[in-house]
């Protein structure tokens, strides 16, 4: 019977990072109209309000300890999102995902530190394969994108180290407090506190480019005071963006974890990119398809997930 919640747990993990690879080209494609943190903030909005309305009765009976458990994991998702969105100010795209791809591996270390909780070898095992895999994927040692990687380390290298830090951390603590909360309690808690926070940044900006203080700000940053434009694409994308991508994705990952161990959570994540690449292919061409360094990579990420699974039992 625990196998099976556990084969349950890996297939929720698996279709959340099915569904989030889904979403890198509508938000590409969204983040060509409005500016990053008004994405965010949106797409987590309409998230927060139908996960209120889909389970006011769970709000409503909600503990002190539900409320800081949610406010904890909803400050280190939204903190992550600021902080890599900042990061991406001052560092390219390629360096803020291949960085943000040291995730995985910093999970067993955030675990160790929390809860003292020692990766078995096959985990280790999974994370190298998994991890370095996702490097390729990200970065072909052929592409330009590598040869950018080697650059100087810069501050938004930095912020971007840091939210990658607090994203392996709230993969740690998920899987902590979904053992002692309800799930669909948990989300909404979580989901509503990141989207205040965004609401907070955001309106800051807002309110500071109104005094005139947006000369003062780097350009990435000050282009956030600019109005909302919306039209049909933008509509349908982010309200799938906030539905599925957010709301779905998260519900079945906080029920997906409270079944699996993190670092076992951290393996699987790495499929995002794989899933990504074949959205893009699908929706966009084979040119989106990095070609045999891509696919090796990719052969690496499914390894690590095998590796993981086959050493578990």
């Amino acid at each position: 019977m625990l196998s099976r919640s556990r084969y349950a747990g890996d297939a929720a993990l698996v279709l959340t990072t099915l569904i989030w690879g889904s979403t890198f080209i509508l938000a590409k494609d969204i983040l060509s109209e409005w500016t990053p943190l008004a994405y965010i903030t949106v797409r987590f909005g309409i998230a927060a309000v139908a996960l209120a309305l889909m389970f006011r009765k769970e709000l409503a009976a909600a503990t002190r300890s539900d409320w800081l458990a949610g406010f904890v994991l909803g400050m280190l998702v939204g903190c992550g999102f600021v902080v890599q969105a900042m990061g991406q100010v001052y560092t390219s795209a390629a360096k803020s995902a291949f960085i943000t791809g040291l995730t995985t591996p910093l999970v067993p270390l955030c675990a160790y530190l929390l809860l003292r909780a020692r990766p078995t070898f096959g985990n280790m095992l999974g994370i190298v394969c998994a991890t370095l895999g996702g490097f390729i994927l990200l970065a072909p040692p052929s592409s330009n994108q590598s040869e950018g990687m080697l650059s100087a380390v810069n501050i938004g290298d930095l912020l971007t180290l840091s939210c990658t830090i607090l994203f392996a951390t709230h993969i740690v603590l998920l899987g902590v407090y979904t053992k002692r909360t309800n799930v669909k309690r948990l989300t909404v808690l979580q989901i509503t506190t990141a989207t205040i926070l965004f609401v907070i940044v955001w309106t800051t900006i807002k309110v500071c480019a109104l005094f005139g203080a947006d000369a003062w700000m780097p350009d990435a940053l000050a282009r956030e005071a600019a109005p909302l434009v919306w039209s049909v694409g933008a509509l349908w994308r982010v309200l799938y963006l906030g539905l599925v991508g957010t709301l779905a994705a998260f519900l079945l990952w906080t029920w997906g974890q409270a079944r699996v161990e993190a670092v076992r959570a951290a393996i699987i994540f790495n499929l995002e990119p794989v899933f990504a690449t074949l959205f893009a292919v699908a929706l966009r061409g084979r040119d989106e398809w990095l070609g045999g360094w891509a696919s090796f990579g990719a052969a690496l990420i499914l390894l690590g997930v095998l590796i993981s699974e086959v050493r578990r039992k």
